[in-house]
């Protein structure tokens, strides 16, 4: 395996693309968009497995993030599966939900099952953690519709920080319309330290009303085991400062 460290997303968008089957189906307005990328992370969002009958057959979907120099970020969607004639696995790659969707009933149907993919509340595996430099423009917002008051339940009881938002906080998050989940850049570890993950998320919620809530998810391994965790603030100044907190405890440089 290459040095990840020494990959940029321009590299990491190149292997993308030159493993699906279907690269032309990221539109080039995408494309323009993703040369500015300062950094790029893949994280786990569906999968599948079928074990009786024989063969047994998987399929996974995964998120690209990009972050861009502008302090946006751009998604791309990959879904990989089992050929079922056992050449091996395929890969596809979209740029909206809608496209992946359809791709992943396809591949169930190959599987002879029905339903959607098993969502994961938010396993990531980092594929790049790279330096940058963002801007501070603030992205417009793309909130996806549905579960989204399931989605603010299943990222507080995930959250392990005694002072995460509580009650209230959910009973707001009731009437969510719909949620956008954004990396916020910073706190970061130090180039080359690849052991370490620690990364802030915004997820905001549209509310009924028309209001809007953010609540901030700290994502870090600084746990003594390495074990994955999840912190949850109202607050984007207290969870960095939370992230802060955490590595000087165990003498680490954000």
């Amino acid at each position: 395996m290459s040095d990840k460290g020494h990959r940029t997303p321009a590299h990491h968008l190149e292997e993308l693309l030159a493993r699906a089957q279907n690269p032309f189906d990221v539109r080039d307005t995408v494309l323009d968009r993703l040369r500015s990328a300062v950094m790029c992370q893949v994280e786990l969002y569906g999968w599948r497995h079928r074990n009786v009958p024989a063969p047994a057959l998987r399929c996974s979907s995964f998120r690209h993030v990009f972050l861009l120099a502008d302090g946006s970020s751009v998604l791309l969607w990959e879904l990989r599966y089992d050929s079922p004639d056992g050449a091996g696995e395929l890969h596809e790659v979209y740029d909206d939900t809608e496209a992946l969707r359809r791709a992943e009933r396809r591949a169930h149907r190959r599987m002879g099952e029905k339903g959607e993919p098993d969502r994961p509340g938010r396993t990531a595996a980092v594929f790049d953690f790279l330096p940058g430099a963002p801007g501070t423009a603030c992205p417009r917002r793309e909130y996806s519709e549905g579960d989204s008051a399931d989605h603010a339940r299943r990222l507080l009881r995930r959250a392990e920080n005694q002072d995460r938002p509580g009650e209230e906080t959910l009973r707001l998050l009731s009437s969510a319309l719909g949620h956008h989940i954004l990396h916020v850049p910073g706190p970061r570890v130090r180039a080359g330290d690849c052991q370490v993950w620690c990364s802030v998320y915004e997820h905001a919620f549209l509310l009924a009303d028309g209001s809007e809530i953010s609540l901030y998810e700290l994502e870090h391994n600084m746990t003594g085991s390495g074990r994955l965790a999840c912190e949850v603030y109202p607050d984007e100044s207290v969870a960095g400062q939370a992230a802060h907190r955490l590595a000087r405890e165990r003498g680490l440089d954000l």
